[in-house]
This record gives C-alpha cells, structure tokens and sequence, in this order.
C-alpha cells in the first residue's frame, strides 16, 4: 500500500499499518543549500525528504510590537525582545492586571484556515505549535524572577500564568474552530526543562502548568483532535502526567538526555504515547553520513517497534550541519524498517 503523507502520520500515532516510518521536522535551516543540492526549488525541499506534517498558525495582526520590547509590552504574540526588557520583572498583582495583554482576536485565522485546507488535502498539519504558557512568563518577568516568583510571589506568578493561559487557550479554540477537519492534530509546545531534568519540582508544575495543559489539551480533544506536544530535555518526572491529560505526541525526544535507554523508553511509555525525534542533532554537523544512517535505523528499531514512532531529529536541523548529512538523515528513515 502507499499511503499520503497525511495518511501515513495520522495512521503512526494511531498505530496503524503503515506503508514506512512517518517522518517530520521541527525546522530546517538548510533548505536553500538543500535544494541547491538537489537540483531542486525550496519549496519543494520538504516533500522531497519525504517529510509528512506541517505546521500552520494564524498570523498576528494587531499593533507591531515596540522596537527592542519583548512584543507582549506592545500587545503581540511574538515572544522575545531584543533588548531583554521585561515589562512584568518585578510586577505586583495589580501590574499584572494592568499589562496590555494582546487580544485573540487579533490573528488572521481566515488564513490560517486556508492553508490548513490546501495542505491538509496531502500532509498531516498541526498547530499552532509554538504557544507556550511557561516559556511566555517567563518572556515577560525574566527566567529568574519567574522561577523565584513560582516561590516567593506565588499569586503574582500564577496572575501572569492565569493571563497567558486564558489568551492561548482563546487563541487555540478560534484556530481550531476555523481550521476544522483540515487541522487534525493540535500542537502545542512549552520548555520547562533542561537536559537533565526539570527547572521546578514536579509538584510545582503540577500544581501551576498541569491543570492549565489539560484545559487546553481537552479544547483539541473536544473537537475530535490528536494532541502533539513539544518539550525540549528531559521531562520524563512528568511524562506519564502528560499522557494522563491527554497527549497523543511527544516531541522531541532527546533520547541522550534521558535516564532510559531507548528500549527502556520505550517498554516504559511505548504503549501510551508516540516518539518524534531521537536522531541527535547535536551530533549532526560532526558525523559522517554512514554514522547519521546507522542512528537513524537505531531509533527505527527501538522506537518503532508495533508504531507509534515518528523519525526525525531531535531539534532543528541548523546551519552548521553538512548537506549530506541531512538528506542521509531522511533517506535512510525511508530505507530502514521497524524490528
């Protein structure tokens, strides 16, 4: 059988037979060099790795945001500045309540929709991917004053969480609701980890994101969609918290971060939530291309056993990385098969 590419992902996480190993991306820095390479445009670089998802977001389109001020002081959804001023650094309550927070409303989801449409006819989309709700605090107070206020201010760290959260969560239905069936899978992502462990203790992301993550997870579920989300290092205290609240994804699985051999992550969560990722990118730019293919047929073979395994690496693919490294990575994945 040969299957779309919208076929053949929607099917892995599914876990249903597949004609080969689903492959996606988080980004490519390369695609110019790519095509180059290949001979080919750069738009067609994508479907010629034989990449099967895309990502669509609705577009802001309120108040620019002011030169050098992270874009929230401003109104918009971007997320860092350029000067490393934070409008909420050592906000009270009040101030919270008091900060231009940019309204939903200011998004094109009509394009957004027509996208989906003409993309969703082949490929798997999701999105709107990168809407996170620690991460933006964090944009806004500074990492630091986030964290120490998790502590120390509680009720000023959660007023800026709480305002965050009750846009995104706006946000994520509007899009939803204009992309429709188009948009198959909801994706979300949030870092709150390094690569050896969390930044909190689980009982405070628990206590702060879970329930939030959940409400948002359950508007995609609501409306029938797979949930896939994005957090970088090792977040495996919470992993099993996140499949009880929903997710359907885990990206990307940084598989030399973790306290698990890929055969253990495997046994351990295999049964309950699909791996994208596991190729090293920090790796990449200083291996040769037989060594990218030999990893490449590694995760294959521990993570895709019986499905639920979505090839591809482990973060974007940056500039330093060679070209033919690159195009081993996705040409061996559609070579080598699952044990």
């Amino acid at each position: 059988m040969t299957l779309t590419p919208r076929e053949r992902q929607l099917a892995t996480i599914r876990r249903q037979p597949v004609d080969r190993v689903s492959l996606d991306v988080i980004g490519i820095e390369i695609v110019p060099q790519i095509a180059e390479h290949l001979g080919i445009a750069p738009e067609a670089v994508y479907d010629r790795l034989g990449i099967d998802g895309r990502i669509v977001a609705a577009p802001y389109t309120g108040a620019p945001p002011v030169a050098g001020v992270d874009a929230w002081a401003a109104g918009g959804w971007e997320d860092y500045g350029t000067a490393h001023h934070y409008p909420l650094g050592s906000a009270s309550v009040a101030d919270v309540e008091r900060h231009p927070w940019p309204d939903p409303a200011d998004h094109d989801y009509a394009a957004a929709a027509a996208a989906a449409t003409v993309l969703g006819r082949t490929h798997a989309v999701r999105g709107p991917y990168w809407m996170p709700l620690f991460c933006r605090v964090c944009s806004l107070t500074g990492m630091e004053n986030a964290l120490v206020a998790m502590l120390a201010q509680p009720a000023v760290f959660e007023a800026a969480l709480e305002a965050v959260f009750a846009r995104t969560l706006e946000y994520c239905e509007r899009l939803l609701d204009a992309c429709g069936d188009a948009m198959p899978i909801l994706c979300l992502g949030d870092d709150f980890a390094t690569q050896r462990g969390l930044l909190m203790a689980p009982e405070q992301w628990r206590q702060y994101l879970k329930p939030r993550f959940a409400r948002l997870f359950e508007a995609g579920k609501r409306r029938g969609k797979l949930v896939w989300f994005h957090s970088c290092g090792d977040i495996t205290a919470i992993l099993p918290d996140l499949i009880d609240i929903g997710v359907d994804v885990w990206e990307t699985v940084q598989l030399h971060t973790l306290p698990f051999t890929p055969e253990a992550l495997k046994r351990e969560f295999g049964a309950r939530v699909t791996f994208f990722g596991g190729v090293n990118t920090q790796r990449l730019p200083f291996i040769s291309p037989e060594e990218v293919r030999a990893e490449v047929c590694a995760c294959i073979q521990a993570l895709g056993r019986g499905g639920g395994y979505i090839c591809g690496p482990d973060h974007h693919i940056k500039p330093d990385v060679p070209v033919a490294n690159a195009i081993a990575l996705f040409e061996a994945a559609k070579a080598c098969a699952a044990g």
